[in-house]
């Protein structure tokens, strides 16, 4: 992706095109895999400082940019992309050694009966396993 393209997603979704957020945006687009807060905050530590960060996350968590995954390890890790939703449902693949999270695309979503009565408001698919790097 082009700078302009980063831009261009930032106009998109009504946020400032400041530095931190561009180098955010760059950076979650560039990975793989979810990031955890101290992943972020490593990568980008000459850009941003703690609260700006978590500000910035929430923005760009706000605007649809990233999502948060809970993948029971009690730390918050984040990916580009918006959050699994009716529609634009994906997986979550936990690898048990080193604890990488990534989101599994094109899989089918779950078609669950929710009894009568109750009501959704989010579905996170986790699958655990060992992936290609270990």
């Amino acid at each position: 992706m082009k700078k302009e393209d980063y831009e261009q997603l930032l106009e998109e979704k009504g946020l400032k095109k400041t530095k931190v957020r561009m180098a955010l945006a760059r950076h979650f687009v560039n990975m793989e895999h979810a990031q955890s807060y101290n992943d972020l905050q490593a990568a980008l530590v000459k850009e941003v400082e703690k609260s700006t960060l978590y500000r910035n996350l929430t923005s760009f968590e706000q605007a649809g940019i990233i999502h948060r995954i809970n993948d029971h390890s009690g730390i918050a890790k984040y990916a580009f992309g918006e959050a699994p939703t009716q529609g634009n449902e994906h997986a979550h693949f936990v690898c048990e050694c080193c604890e990488t999270v990534y989101c599994m695309e094109g899989l089918a979503p779950l078609q669950i009966n929710i009894p009568k009565g109750f009501r959704t408001n989010k579905v996170q698919t986790i699958i655990r396993g060992i992936c290609a790097d270990c």
